[in-house]
């Protein structure tokens, strides 16, 4: 039983390393013009859809809030991977900041943006749970996150665009 535990234990710190040596603030832009930095300050100028209408449909999104209340959220991703997004008061909206561990990397030859909730002082080491979101183009000011989710029977994708 004890070796168990120390293969448990080995396996999570390999998982933690490669996505420490995969965090970085640079991604390579999906149209292949090179790396372009992610780190930064963002604002999420809009969200839109594909695979379903926008209209009534409602979707809490990161476990968190309307999709709606990200509109207008701050990313403030600092190039050592910690970070905040603000999300702005409005209807059925908690403002207020979030901390987040954040990096990019490229799986299977496409550029993803993952994200932790970092809870009151607790470690990245510490948190299982994630997010992880295609890196649908980027550019020094424009950036466009694509999130996928199984409704319905079918994939539906979420974008958020945002601007520095």
């Amino acid at each position: 039983m004890k070796n168990k535990g120390i293969l448990s234990v080995t396996a999570f710190s390999l998982l933690l390393l490669i996505f420490s040596a995969c965090s970085t603030s640079k991604v390579a832009a999906p149209d292949g013009g090179g790396k372009v930095k992610v780190s930064g300050n963002w604002t999420v100028q809009n969200i839109d859809f594909e695979g379903i209408s926008s209209k009534g449909f409602k979707v809490t999104v990161f476990d968190d809030a309307p999709y709606s209340c990200f509109v207008g959220s701050q990313w403030n991703l600092v190039a050592s991977g910690n970070g905040t997004y603000t999300l702005p008061a409005g209807q059925d909206c908690v403002a207020g900041e979030r901390p987040i561990f954040w990096g990019v990397a490229t799986e299977n030859g496409v550029p993803t943006f993952s994200f932790k909730k970092m809870p009151g002082g607790v470690k990245p080491a510490k948190i299982t749970d994630g997010y992880k979101l295609t890196i649908k183009s980027v550019t020094d000011n424009s950036l466009v996150l694509q999130d996928d989710i199984y409704f319905e029977g079918k994939t539906i994708y979420i974008n958020y665009h945002l601007t520095k």
